[in-house]
């Protein structure tokens, strides 16, 4: 005690100040059961900690001394407190509901899953709540409703209001990733109504963000905006860690989704960096990678979007969560697509498409959209065609794959007609990827002739700040930029914006769609009377469709 250590085998095991105060504590009081208030005035003297910091620490504490062999050590006693209990009293618990908890409180999702379920008439409140929360922490989404409703009954039953609200946000969680908007809603007026009268609590901020991630998923930015910027108000109230980072997480989300994409992407970035150092619990940081991520691949940044893939994988393999493993898998996959690795990109689709219908149905749309843009680039039509039609019965726009689909079968103003259509959604997913669309489309009109349309997509890219753009949307607006000059008939500008747009997508690390931009920069040269720099380029894009099995996508970019 006096050198502040905590030893294993003559080696120093590194904690933080409080966590080897809380271990303190508890084993010089380990004659009773130590109440959470008593705890919370020892270690955190006039501080305000929410339970959840209180919980999270006790996890920290567990892990530190499983590291030596003690497990059991720290016992919990639901809704009253904890106890270090020595080595004759530290045997695993018998009954299967503190089997469960000591097997939650571990990490050991699914084995507690299993033990809850083993003890599921005698639980309480408090224990079909932790349930339900540690069958989301397996991806089992619709399995965990069922706990929860029961939850939320109990808690309401028993006057519990906070308790009973966080439920019912929980429950709306797993309907908005369940495409389930009208029942979100109910949850969330629930929960709404549920906290009417209380004292403010950190409740309250969680319903704020939620109701932010529901404005979101419905399309309404605005209402996205506000919610998140209540979350962050109460966060700063209450001091609150898990509501700052949620609330910077949706408001990233939202500004992005109107357009102001590099301000969003770094309260994104910043909230997942506040996850890899903290002690945000599992399905929350689970929530903010997988919101960072989307936002990353949305607007083309797929060097980030690698980078946070990475340490979100060894984070989940850390936390031992899976819930949303399945979404990883996928946006890992459109990281390889955009590198050229196909028969990469397909294998981790398939082989994580049972876990993405478990964990993340919204997505399910997202991954037929990139089936079918992996089958396109290998020439593959029928299969592309297929994979596009089932993305959009999943509620997820096949663009501008599909629109390159049509342009190969001579469907250019069907086409043209589909870009269109893909840009009229509000909800965040449209919003994010608005940028790269648009662009899209001033390149399909500048080709089809409709050069009035194409520039006015083209003034709509270039309102937005050069210092708010990020990822590839510099390079689809140079090359949209060099498909009008080509239209207009300056070969000389459009080669200029088509160099442009070659070196923007390889400072993302797209090398199809270099190749695709370099076809049309060996056309503008050959009009400009270039033939030897056409034949470089030509024979470079034609090399790279060939390294990597894309022989679809020679014939987008045939002149003409």
């Amino acid at each position: 005690m006096a050198a502040r250590q905590l030893r294993l085998r003559g080696r120093e095991l590194a904690l933080q100040p409080r966590i080897f105060d809380l271990i303190a504590y508890l084993a010089a009081h380990r004659n009773r059961v130590v109440d959470k208030d008593e705890l919370l005035a020892a270690v955190w003297p006039s501080m305000v900690v929410t339970d959840g910091s209180l919980q999270r620490a006790v996890s920290l504490a567990r892990g530190a001394l499983r590291e030596g062999g003690a497990q059991g050590v720290i016992r919990t006693y639901a809704r009253y407190g904890y106890r270090f209990c020595v080595a004759e009293d530290a045997a695993a618990p018998t009954d299967p509901a503190a089997q469960a908890r000591e097997l939650l409180a571990a990490g050991r999702w699914p084995e507690a899953a299993r033990a809850y379920e083993s003890a599921s008439a005698a639980l309480d409140a408090n224990d079909l709540e932790a349930w339900g929360g540690a069958l989301q922490c397996c991806g089992a989404l619709q399995r965990a409703v069922a706990p929860l409703e029961r939850a939320a009954a109990s808690h309401a039953q028993a006057g519990a209001c906070q308790a009973a609200a966080r439920v019912h946000i929980a429950l709306a969680s797993i309907q908005i990733e369940s495409l389930g908007a009208a029942v979100a809603q109910g949850h969330l007026l629930r929960a709404a109504r549920l906290l009417e009268g209380e004292v403010l609590c950190a409740q309250h901020g969680h319903l704020a963000w939620m109701e932010s991630r529901y404005c979101l998923f419905v399309g309404d930015l605005q209402g996205a905006m506000a919610c998140a910027e209540r979350a962050l108000g109460v966060a700063r109230t209450l001091n609150d860690p898990d509501l700052e980072v949620m609330g910077k997480l949706y408001l990233g989300a939202a500004l992005q989704a109107t357009g102001e994409t590099r301000r969003g992407l770094e309260l994104q970035h910043e909230a997942a960096a506040t996850v890899v150092s903290g002690t945000i619990p599992p399905l929350l940081g689970g929530i903010v990678y997988c919101g960072l991520i989307a936002g990353c691949a949305n607007c083309g940044d797929w060097p980030r979007a690698q980078q946070w893939t990475d340490s979100f994988t060894r984070w989940c393999e850390r936390t031992r969560l899976g819930s949303f493993a399945g979404v990883c898998l996928l946006h890992r996959a459109e990281i390889f697509a955009v590198r050229g690795e196909l028969e990469r990109a397909e294998r981790e689709v398939r082989d994580g498409a049972e876990v993405l219908r478990m964990s993340a149905p919204w997505a399910v749309g997202d991954a037929h959209r990139l089936l079918g843009d992996i089958h396109l680039a290998r020439g593959e039509l029928e299969r592309a065609e297929a994979e596009y039609r089932s993305a959009h019965e999943h509620g997820w726009e096949p663009y501008p794959g599909y629109a390159r689909l049509l342009q190969l079968r001579g469907q250019s103003q069907a086409a043209l007609r589909g870009l269109r259509r893909a840009l009229e959604p509000t909800h965040w997913v449209a919003g994010e990827r608005r940028a790269l669309l648009t662009a899209q489309l001033a390149i399909f009109a500048a080709r089809c002739g409709e050069t009035e349309e194409a520039r006015a997509a083209l003034a709509r890219l270039e309102t937005m700040p050069e210092g708010e753009r990020a990822g590839a949307q510099d390079a689809a607006l140079a090359h949209a930029r060099g498909e009008i000059a080509l239209a207009q008939g300056d070969a000389q500008a459009a080669a200029t914006a088509l160099r442009a747009a070659v070196q923007a997508w390889r400072r993302v690390d797209a090398p199809l769609e270099v190749a695709l931009v370099q076809l049309r920069l060996a056309h503008a040269l050959t009009v400009c009377g270039d033939r030897e720099g056409a034949e470089l380029e030509t024979n470079t894009a034609r090399a790279t469709f060939t390294r990597f099995g894309a022989s679809g996508y020679g014939a987008l970019v045939a002149p003409g």
